[in-house]
């Protein structure tokens, strides 16, 4: 069965979004740069297939200081284009406000993010060593090793879009 995507605004059931969160973060919470994000309750987007409206697709945002950080980015199918879209409507989302950068934060171990974001355009922008070992202190779930390729987490590494 071929199915159809709809990209839309979170303003879906929240316990269904915060069950995914928890799913793949190990809890609603999210830490970067040393601050606490409540991801469940950001503004965001998420991808549905159309025919069940079964979401396979999240991503969140938070705007502070003319910036927008993209706080989380989930695609539960890989190589659809669902987290290349869902960047995309942030980007439009960042214009139509007129802000001045969008950032965001992934670890030292995410070879696969760091390649993704930079086919989008982002460039890295800092390292923050020993960043995500501080950040356990607050979210003790944040795994030590990388289980796919056995890199140790540690620091965080920023990414940033500059539109001009």
């Amino acid at each position: 069965m071929i199915h159809s995507y709809k990209y839309s605004e979170i303003h879906e059931d929240k316990p269904t979004l915060t069950e995914l969160i928890i799913k793949n973060w190990g809890s609603s919470q999210m830490v970067s740069r040393g601050h606490i994000h409540q991801i469940d309750q950001l503004p965001g987007y998420i991808c549905t297939l159309k025919d069940t409206r079964d979401i396979i697709g999240l991503l969140t945002y938070q705007i502070k200081d003319e910036q927008m950080e993209i706080v989380s980015l989930d695609s539960l199918k890989e190589g659809k284009g669902i987290g290349s879209n869902l960047v995309r409507l942030a980007i439009k989302k960042a214009k139509e406000l007129d802000l001045k950068r969008i950032w965001l934060i992934t670890s030292n171990d995410n070879w696969h993010a760091m390649s993704f974001y930079r086919k989008l355009g982002f460039t890295m922008t800092a390292v923050y060593p020993n960043a995500i070992t501080e950040a356990r202190k607050i979210k003790p779930e944040i795994p030590l090793i990388n289980e796919e390729n056995g890199i140790a987490i540690t620091d965080e590494v920023e990414f940033s879009l500059v539109e001009s």
